[in-house]
């Protein structure tokens, strides 16, 4: 395996994690390319990767099941036609006019988005922004995309633009400590990471609705197949449409989200790292995540890692 694939197949691996750090994935050589099989509670996916001569190719395998689906559209982009058809999504990153074609649309929107979910160290962020079509507009005039395709500086730079323009946000962090204790209460009453992660996005998603009454869109960036978090948000906002999509990031609002809730990750990381004496804690869930972690575990005490690590993840029981 060249170095390229190699890099590649990493990052494929990385992607797939950051959705459910519980998926399981073993891997199996063959002739041109590596067979990926995910196995999960939604059920089990063979994603064989060929490199040829013409590049990549992805070959999906295994019964339709929410899991294959789910991973498809996330990885390729390409999702069979839901009941939405898109109608909030916005390409382009400025396109955000094609919400006026929503029922009962007024201009104004929420949109949430999360970060940190695949990351060991860490917290789990969750961040809604509100914006109508002119401070959609400065915020593009910002250059504020899905945090994915910018650097981290770029983040922390964008971050106080945000907050200036957009003034009705809200971001909220779980610090390992709190991720753990709150996941382990998830896990006694038979739930999961989703479960926590839907409760993060009501919880922000409320904070800014009740600032703005006018508002009646909320668009969140799909993580999973099913939850709850429209009925928990219609429980106070009625009249609130939530609409999930994969690739929301696309819109603008979901972009916003999702810098302010890069830039508090990348806060609490720094802090972290300053409690352990370090000048920067490892991103992902890595091999190098895994050994920073042992390290730090030799030197503070297993129990130390608590405050910095998120202990359900595999990386922690190879330490």
């Amino acid at each position: 395996m060249n170095s390229d694939f190699a890099a590649y197949i990493d990052n494929l691996k990385k992607q797939i994690q950051s959705f459910d750090p519980e998926l399981a994935i073993a891997e199996k050589q063959l002739q041109y390319g590596l067979q990926l099989t995910v196995t999960g509670c939604q059920g089990k996916v063979v994603l064989s990767v060929y490199n040829g001569k013409k590049g990549i190719k992805l070959v999906w395998g295994g019964a339709d099941a929410p899991l294959k689906e789910r991973l498809e559209t996330a990885l390729t982009g390409k999702s069979k036609a839901s009941a939405t058809g898109g109608a909030l999504r916005s390409d382009a990153g400025n396109d955000y006019t094609l919400l006026r074609n929503c029922a009962d649309f007024r201009g104004i929107w929420a949109g949430s988005d999360e970060s940190g979910k695949g990351d060991f160290f860490g917290p789990l962020v969750v961040a809604a922004v509100l914006v109508d079509i002119a401070t959609a507009e400065k915020l593009v005039s910002l250059g504020v995309k899905d945090c994915k395709m910018i650097n981290d500086k770029e983040v922390l730079r964008l971050a106080t633009l945000i907050t200036e323009v957009a003034p009705v946000n809200t971001v909220l962090a779980l610090k390992p400590e709190m991720y753990n204790y709150r996941y382990r209460q998830l896990r006694a009453e038979g739930k999961n990471l989703n479960h926590l992660l839907s409760s993060g996005h009501v919880a922000v998603l409320r904070n800014v609705l009740r600032q703005c009454h006018q508002c009646n869109y909320a668009l969140v960036d799909q993580f999973t197949v099913s939850n709850d978090i429209r009925s928990s948000v219609q429980q106070e906002f009625p009249a609130v449409n939530v609409v999930q999509q994969h690739r929301a990031e696309a819109d603008i609002a979901v972009a916003a989200a999702s810098v302010l809730a890069r830039a508090k990750f990348l806060e609490v990381m720094h802090d972290l790292a300053e409690q352990v004496g370090r000048s920067e804690l490892p991103k992902g869930g890595s091999d190098t995540a895994t050994a920073c972690a042992r390290e730090l575990a030799q030197e503070l005490g297993r129990s130390a890692l608590e405050q910095l690590v998120k202990v359900h993840f595999a990386n922690y029981k190879k330490i």
